[in-house]
């Protein structure tokens, strides 16, 4: 037994107790499945928790998932940049359907669409966020937006943000913050403050102010109220604190191109790059190579349902080997490109 029997030491007083316990989820889109892995220390549990559901309704449900969204009835939704929907699952990773738009795809709706959120607070508790790049250009309003889905079927409502007013060019993610919602925007390099019922608040904070701020994805709540964001362009980690200040700015050297991010419970950083998953320190220390691959996106932490977790340690769970991640080959102009959905290919763009 290695790190993953200590957890089910540590949370449940007893090896092998089935109870409810904290994981964090996070999508492989090269290999259309979502890997498990410890929120204590961001050891790996389980690489398939969810398959590819192949096909349902004339979609390709997993053509490149970003994002798992912990639905209010504690199912889980997931953001797909290529299949334009959001699919649904239960707790315990199997297929229900397609959630949004009513069970199909609409690319005139949503298209190009990348991670989101859950409210949990407001009169739209329970609204599904997702952010939408479009299908068209920065000037089109119902482009490069924030969609709002009801909860119940998955249908459209009235957008949560648009792209004026002094709004957002590109939307990445999505995240409730201080009886807020900020929304990080890849086109403008700023991340913008929204009222929980979708009213624009001015900017968190943007490039103009911290010119490490290049290419924001996702955000991050850390133990200690601060907003954790990846700098996916300048290839670093910063920390704010709820004023908008920089408070912190991480990278080991080994690594960039970072993707996703979370507080693990032993207070170090998990971190998806474009070469795979790694725990960090603040300190810039890489502590260990979780995963190796091309595809890791957003983190997403989860209370998994007691006994779901039951069996799944290194001596009952078949794992690939974790090898030592190939540096990205690509430029950065490719894997911006890429990043942004106007290349398909890993290796490069169109």
């Amino acid at each position: 037994m290695v790190r993953y029997c200590v957890l089910l030491c540590a949370v449940a007083g007893v090896c092998g107790t089935a109870s409810a316990q904290d994981v964090l989820l996070i999508p492989d889109s090269s290999a259309d499945r979502v890997w498990m892995f410890s929120a204590l220390d961001g050891s790996m549990i389980d690489n398939a928790f969810i398959v590819d559901p192949g096909s349902a309704n004339g979609v390709d449900v997993f053509d490149r998932p970003m994002e798992v969204l912990l639905a209010s009835d504690g199912s889980l939704l997931i953001t797909d940049q290529f299949a334009n929907v959001v699919s649904h699952f239960n707790a315990d990773g199997s297929f229900i359907g397609i959630f949004s738009l009513g069970g199909i795809e609409d690319n005139n709706i949503m298209n190009n669409i990348r991670g989101g959120h859950v409210l949990t607070q407001g009169a739209g508790a329970g609204d599904v966020l997702v952010t939408n790049s479009g299908a068209f250009n920065d000037l089109v309003v119902s482009q490069k937006n924030v969609k709002r889905l009801d909860p119940a079927d998955g249908s459209e409502k009235q957008d949560f943000a648009f792209n004026r007013y002094g709004g957002i060019r590109g939307p990445f993610d999505v995240i409730e913050y201080n009886g807020e919602v900020l929304v990080a925007d890849e086109g403008q390099d700023k991340i913008v403050r929204y009222t929980l019922d979708g009213k624009f608040n001015e900017r968190f904070t943007s490039s103009f102010v911290v010119p490490q701020l290049d290419f924001p994805q996702q955000m991050a709540i850390a133990s200690n109220g601060n907003l954790l964001v990846c700098s996916f362009s300048n290839g670093v980690i910063l920390e704010f604190d709820s004023d908008a200040n920089l408070v912190g700015q991480y990278d080991p050297g080994t690594l960039e191109l970072y993707r996703g991010i979370a507080e693990l419970d032993n207070g170090n950083l998990l971190v998806t790059t474009t070469t795979g998953v790694f725990e960090v320190t603040r300190a810039g220390v890489v502590v260990e190579t979780e995963a190796a691959g091309n595809g890791f996106r957003y983190i997403t932490r989860f209370t998994a349902p007691a006994g779901l977790l039951m069996g799944k340690d290194d001596d009952s769970q078949s794992r690939e080997p974790i090898a030592m991640p190939a540096p990205d080959p690509r430029t950065k102009a490719q894997a911006i490109a890429y990043e942004l959905g106007l290349s398909t290919s890993v290796e490069g763009s169109k």
